[in-house]
């Protein structure tokens, strides 16, 4: 929510007021949507064996259009590229779609407003899940987060038997798994 709010105060231009007042109504929906999933695992951690709390589905490949496409709120242009890469087991679904929505949130905080490029592969070490931007507006102010994200989604990746990779590549960034999985079609 913090960085759609400082992208909402850069926005210049002759629609500047329309992409504010959508910024916002995007930031209201991210509140509501947070407070619902903290009052969901509050729910879980005070009767793990009885919640009545609404559980959302596991996100999927397939939600990774809208993922990249949802971005845009934060400023970041992703580009999602997909070669066909046949059936891909549970788990490495959730990791791959981790990576992305942590590198893009990145993206946001460390080089701005800027395109990125999201592209899935299947190579015969597994999915492979690649990230990259070419750095940092200009004139943009990084806004760090908490440091752990990058680290949770290596300890992630290590735990399917992975690579992960996060670094400067070029003049930006690129975050980079090899994620093995055998469920080929």
């Amino acid at each position: 929510m913090t960085l759609r709010a400082a992208a909402a105060q850069r926005v210049a231009g002759p629609d500047a007021d329309h992409e504010r007042v959508r910024a916002l109504a995007d930031i209201e929906q991210a509140a509501r949507d947070a407070t619902t999933e903290l009052r969901r695992m509050l729910a879980l951690l005070r009767n793990p064996g009885d919640s009545d709390a609404p559980l959302r589905p596991v996100e999927t490949l397939a939600d990774l259009p809208e993922i990249t496409a949802g971005a845009a709120a934060t400023g970041v242009t992703a580009r999602l590229t997909r070669e066909p890469v046949g059936g891909v087991s549970a788990g490495v679904q959730v990791t791959a779609v981790a990576i992305v929505r942590e590198a893009l949130t990145n993206v946001a905080r460390h080089a701005g407003p800027v395109p990125a490029r999201v592209d899935l592969a299947r190579r015969p070490a597994g999915l492979v899940v690649t990230i990259d931007d070419d750095g940092a507006a200009a004139g943009w102010q990084a806004h760090p987060g908490s440091g752990h994200g990058l680290a949770g989604l290596r300890e992630r990746v290590a735990a399917l038997g992975g690579e992960f990779e996060a670094g400067a590549y070029g003049r930006g960034f690129r975050v980079r798994a090899v994620l093995p999985d055998g469920t080929q079609t």
